[in-house]
Formats: C-alpha cells, sequence, structure tokens
C-alpha cells in the first residue's frame, strides 16, 4: 500500500463517526424489572391502604362512628296529626246521620294513642276547673278492643204502618236510637292517633248511649271510660316519682265558711277523683303522704291546734277513709245546705296518691259529728275513722 492509500484511509476515518456500541441488553431487562417491582409495590400499598379502610369504615357504617359527626336518623312512623281535643259539641256528627247496624269496626286497629277529652255542653264548672285532656299511650289495645266490641243497634227500629197510618216497631226488643233529657255539663269525646293514618275521633252521649265517629256508630258501653281511667292512673303512678310527691301541709289557720256546706262550695276540694270512675272506693292508688290538722272555731275563723304528717305508712290510712265514705254508711244528723250549722271544732285529712293528685276530707266534731267528701252531703263517722283521728291528733273535741 502506498503512502497515499494510506493517508486517503485516515481521511475517510476521521470523517465518518464510530458507530455505537451494541445496545446491553441485561441492562434493559434490568431496568425492566425494576420499573415492574415498583408498580407492584405501589399497588400493593394502596390495596394495603384500601383493606384497612374497609375494615376501620364498614363497621362504622354499620355500627355508627362514635367519634364524629353520625348521619340523620330513620324517621320511625310516631303518631300522624295531633291530638285535638273539640271544644264545642256542635261539632259532633248527627246522631241520626251515622250507620248503627253494621258489622264494620268503630275503630281502626293500630292505635297508639288515646286522648280523653271533656267537651263542654253547655253550663257547668269554668273553663279554668275543667279537667284538661287525658293522654294514654299505655294499654291502648285494650281501649280499641273495648270500642269496638261495643254493640251494634238500630237507629231506627223495624216498623210496620198501622191502620191508622202511623208507624208500628214491629221488634219491641231492639227500641232503636232512644235518648234522655238528663241536663249534662259535658261529653267525652275520645281522639285516636295512629303511626299511618290521621286521627279518629270518638263523640259519646250519654243521653242516648252511643257512641260514635264520622261514620259509625255503637251502643255505649258505660264501663269504657272507668277503663280508661283506670289504665290513665296506672300510667300516671308508673311515671311518677314517690319522692317527688309533696307532702300535704295544715293551714295555720282558715275562714269557717270554707267548711260550709253552700251551694257554691260543694265540699272539700278533690283532685284523686277526676281520674276515677265506676268504682265504690273514694281511694284506688296507694297513698304515698298525708297531712291530718284539727281546728278550732273563733268567731268566723278557724285556728290550726294540732298537726301530723305521715309519709311512711300513709297507705294504712286508705281503707279507713274508703270505709268511711262507702255507699253504706248512713247520712249524718248534721244535715245538709241550708240547715248545716257551722262546725266549732273539727279535722281535715288530706292525702297525695301515687299520682301525685291529692284529695280532702273533713270530719266535724262540735256541735255535731259528720265526715264530708267532696259532693257528698255528710255521713256519720265510722269508729274506724275517729279512732285512726285520735291516734294521730289525740283525743277527739266534744
Amino acid at each position: 500500500m502506498s503512502s497515499d492509500d494510506s493517508d486517503v484511509r485516515r481521511l475517510l476515518a476521521d470523517a465518518v463517526p464510530p458507530l455505537a456500541a451494541p445496545p446491553d441488553r441485561l441492562a434493559a431487562v434490568g431496568s425492566r424489572v425494576r420499573r415492574r417491582r415498583r408498580r407492584l409495590a405501589a399497588g400493593s400499598a394502596a390495596a394495603l391502604v384500601l383493606a384497612v379502610g374497609l375494615t376501620v369504615g364498614v363497621p362504622q357504617l354499620v355500627a355508627g362512628d362514635r367519634g364524629g359527626p353520625r348521619p340523620a336518623p330513620v324517621a320511625t312512623g310516631g303518631p300522624v296529626g295531633a291530638a285535638v281535643c273539640p271544644d264545642d259539641i256542635s261539632r259532633r256528627p248527627g246522631l241520626e246521620s251515622v250507620r248503627y247496624g253494621d258489622d264494620v269496626p268503630l275503630v281502626p286497629a293500630g292505635a297508639v294513642e288515646v286522648t280523653a277529652c271533656q267537651v263542654p255542653v253547655g253550663g257547668g264548672p269554668r273553663a279554668a276547673d275543667r279537667v284538661g285532656p287525658r293522654v294514654l299511650t299505655a294499654g291502648v289495645d285494650e281501649i280499641v278492643g273495648l270500642l269496638n266490641a261495643m254493640p251494634p243497634i238500630n237507629a231506627m227500629p223495624p216498623t210496620r204502618t198501622g191502620p191508622d197510618g202511623r208507624p208500628r216497631v214491629t221488634d219491641p226488643t231492639n227500641p232503636g236510637l232512644r235518648c234522655t233529657l238528663v241536663a249534662r255539663f259535658e261529653e267525652t269525646a275520645y281522639v285516636l292517633r295512629y303511626p299511618d293514618r290521621a286521627p279518629v275521633t270518638v263523640w259519646t252521649d250519654d243521653n242516648c248511649a252511643v257512641a260514635v265517629t264520622a261514620s259509625h256508630g255503637r251502643r255505649l258501653d258505660r264501663r269504657l271510660f272507668g277503663a280508661f281511667l283506670d289504665r290513665y292512673r296506672a300510667q300516671l303512678a308508673a311515671a311518677t316519682d314517690p319522692a317527688t310527691v309533696a307532702t300535704p301541709v295544715c293551714p295555720t289557720s282558715m275562714p269557717v265558711d270554707r267548711v260550709r256546706l253552700t251551694p257554691s262550695n260543694p265540699g272539700p276540694p278533690d283532685r284523686i277523683a277526676v281520674n276515677q270512675a265506676g268504682h265504690d272506693s273514694v281511694l284506688m292508688t296507694p297513698l304515698v303522704a298525708l297531712a291530718a290538722c284539727r281546728y278550732e272555731v273563733d268567731g268566723e275563723s278557724a285556728r290550726l291546734v294540732r298537726r301530723e304528717t305521715r309519709r311512711d305508712g300513709a297507705d294504712a290510712f286508705r281503707p279507713v277513709l274508703n270505709a268511711a265514705f262507702a255507699r253504706s254508711v248512713p247520712a249524718s244528723d248534721c244535715g245538709d245546705w241550708p240547715g248545716y250549722p257551722p262546725p266549732t271544732a273539727f279535722d281535715t285529712v288530706t292525702v297525695a296518691d301515687a299520682t301525685g293528685a291529692t284529695a280532702e276530707f273533713w270530719v266535724r266534731h262540735t256541735p255535731c259529728r259528720s265526715a264530708v267528701r267532696a259532693h257528698h252531703r255528710g255521713s256519720e263517722p265510722t269508729p274506724e275513722l275517729l279512732a285512726a283521728l285520735t291516734r294521730l291528733l289525740g283525743p277527739l273535741p266534744r
């Protein structure tokens, strides 16, 4: 080779860059493996976070997260509508416009609340003295059962036309709707509330002895009100802590007119009797406290001379009072108004029962003896009552 050929070869080598080294396939494979491992590690971490979140979150969704805000509670389906007591007897459906003879239940089943309302008819106690609505939530099914068990009647008895053209009753055993004319100050209505329907009102009429809704009627079972009150008293007693029932007190003095029976004074105040009906006993619920007070009269004022209170053992006085005012006890010779002489010495006994209600009783000693309760003209004090007062207050005045 000549020197010129060598020079030409060097020029060509300098003009063309050297070829790149062949790719390192092992290094490329390693890079791909490392990238895959990183992706797998990231995915595993995410899966772990999700698993932990589900482990913690699912029980919280089921049981509620006690440490954070809770979702709004689901509605429980309480009574629909308001229990509005009628304030006027004129709102009652016409007694002759409803159906009495069918076998349709008087009220739907499923009521969860019954409110007894005293609807004024005319006159009677002042509005402030009327008994407010009584709301029953325990034993409601029993009241519904009593309402639906009342017998159907025919509002108009079966008749035929007689020879004179006038109707004649063909079935004397079915007298139909017959009403008396006894003056009444109020009638009872029951408002039933349901979780899935509007309230239903049942009106009663004592003169016609019926119970009616807007469309149906039944013969009134007069035991209904007493059955309602029995359950209402039990409900009150269950909801009342005896420790919260105050012990009655004895006023240090009072006007003598307070213990005189007059047309405007029906006797001792009694808030226990308003929740009792259909019973001979004047005290149906156990007593939790009582106060016995003895007074001597000086002119037109009575002065307290002895008093005694009881909580432990107070209920032992209940059978004594129930026996003293039983119907079989003879009336007192002290008389009734207007021949009721003013007392010169008397005792009062005020009791509080387990519902928290109170009732007062009077026992006159001089110039004559009588035992008086609300709306009661007076009876002869029983020996047991006089003995109980002697144990509490000492020897009786003579």
